[in-house]
């Protein structure tokens, strides 16, 4: 098979399945040692019990994405998306976010880089209603290299959120008939960004000012990931409980396909991605199947909801802002595959390619 562009610049999927097979291989044991595990090891966040609570916890980091923040020196945003990677995956069981810890591993400690990076992290918690209790900071110069002498460093979450007694989402529940619902990302998000950085960086600036975004190259690419817990609130609010959650993160849409239903999706409407996107693909030269499992292409995320919920779910997750879609529906397929109908393309396994293909 031909080495995908998101392979050439440097994040090799294939291997990390293997290497991650390895690794979950030689752990599996210890879910006998502590508290039981109440969800399958592979969902967005991990649940556990312990006593009445179900606790929810995941942990996520902000990836290369703090390559173009070393590179723009400018730190203030990537601690949004520290937040956001973790609160969302949390909302996807089912979880109220609570509380983060933070990990930040830096080359050397930079006063103002760690009072930017603190700036992010109080607004990401600020929008997700959680509390930072804590964290730790290592200094590890000979471990670390960055994009400018001395400013290499990695910043990691953690979260822990609770889920009522009956609110665990696992998508057991979805059948098929129900309905699709993609709510707006704010652009890149988190994922994706080694490709994204090799297409654009050699085209452009991080200074260079682009009309289709806006604003300059360095500013899109560090615009924050968009926290979804006030739209998931809203909708509990209104009484409307999703089948399933999924963040769209690495892979597409076909993280809709962690749901533990068997059953497939027919996705037969598609937003128009946002014009990062857009210069990505025309750029770099780059398929609509391989950009459609690397990138969420405009959709952050998405819930299943009854088909008799749909109209209303939508009208909800518009009030808090967001723009949101009717993107198709649930459908029987012990094979799990999911169909973009508009681009001829469907999902099996990890990634996109031609239907018929």
């Amino acid at each position: 098979m031909a080495q995908s562009e998101y392979a050439r610049s440097g994040v090799d999927t294939d291997e990390a399945d293997r290497a991650l097979s390895r690794l979950l291989l030689e752990i599996s044991p210890t879910l006998a040692f502590g508290a039981p595990t109440e969800i399958g090891i592979g969902h967005f966040a991990s649940v556990i019990r312990a006593g009445p609570l179900r606790i929810a916890l995941t942990t996520d980091g902000v990836g290369t994405k703090l390559i173009v923040a070393q590179l723009a020196l400018k730190y203030d945003t990537v601690g949004i998306d520290c937040v956001a990677m973790n609160v969302n995956d949390l909302i996807c069981v089912g979880a109220t976010p609570l509380a983060l810890l933070d990990y930040l591993a830096v080359e050397s400690a930079d006063p103002d880089v760690f009072a930017q990076i603190g700036i992010g992290l109080a607004e990401g918690a600020k929008q997700a209603g959680v509390s930072i209790v804590g964290g730790e900071v290592a200094q590890v110069p000979d471990m670390l290299r960055g994009a400018q002498p001395g400013s290499g460093l990695d910043l990691v979450g953690m979260a822990i959120g609770v889920i009522p007694e009956d609110g665990l989402i696992d998508g057991s529940a979805v059948e098929p008939g129900d309905a699709v619902v993609g709510i707006e990302s704010s652009g890149v998000h988190s994922n994706g960004i080694s490709l994204a950085r090799k297409v654009l960086l050699t085209r452009f600036n991080l200074d260079s000012y682009v009309e289709e975004f806006e604003t300059t190259v360095g500013e899109e690419l560090l615009r924050p990931t968009r926290i979804y817990v006030p739209q998931m609130r809203a909708l509990s609010d209104n009484g409307i409980r999703p089948r399933a959650v999924a963040h769209i993160t690495g892979d597409g849409l076909l993280n809709l396909r962690r749901v533990e239903a068997p059953v497939g999706f027919e996705i037969t409407h598609l937003p128009e991605p946002q014009p990062i996107f857009r210069q990505i693909e025309q750029l770099g030269e780059i398929d609509r199947a391989e950009m459609r499992t690397v990138f969420n292409m405009g959709v952050g995320m998405t819930v299943v909801v009854r088909e008799a919920d749909a109209e209303r779910a939508i009208e909800v997750l518009r009030s808090t802002g967001t723009e949101s879609w009717r993107l198709g529906t649930a459908v029987e397929d012990p094979e799990r595959r999911v169909w973009l109908r508009e681009e001829g393309l469907v999902g099996r396994s990890k990634r996109f390619t031609a239907e018929g293909g």
